[in-house]
């Protein structure tokens, strides 16, 4: 069975952000909708190397339990430089591929694209995710 498409808006905070000795950056986040979805995951990516696929994973989880998970494919994050107007320090382009969940999402599978800024602090963006099937209802 298809299930419609997903827009979920989220907004929340960096919860660590750890950056290795080869250039990598990791970000930890967990975030809300105003709809009564909840993410939490991480992302990736590298400053040195453009190629770098970057590694994360996502969960989302709606507000009666019902969750999605999701590994990271692709990670395209820029630096968006100091600037006054911008309130956040980069902007993240990433794809999942969403491989399961539980509830009546328990056989899942499609994918998910966010667009996102990112400060130290916090971030926000948009999740679009893409099912393609699900169990029969239960």
């Amino acid at each position: 069975m298809d299930l419609p498409d997903l827009c979920i808006d989220i907004t929340g905070d960096v919860v660590e952000w750890q950056e290795l000795l080869n250039g990598t950056q990791i970000v930890t986040v967990e975030g809300a909708s105003a709809d009564g979805w909840t993410l939490s995951g991480s992302v990736s990516w590298s400053i040195r190397d453009a190629e770098f696929a970057g590694e994360g994973d996502i969960t989302l989880t709606r507000g009666d339990g019902a969750e999605l998970f999701g590994s990271l494919v692709r990670a395209r994050v820029s630096d968006l430089g100091e600037s006054e107007a911008v309130e956040a320090d980069h902007e993240m382009r990433l794809e999942y591929e969403i491989d399961g969940g539980s509830g009546p999402f328990d056989d899942a599978i499609g994918a998910a694209h966010a667009e996102a800024r990112l400060s130290r602090e916090t971030f926000s963006g948009t999740w679009l995710v893409k099912l393609d099937s699900s169990p029969l209802p239960r």
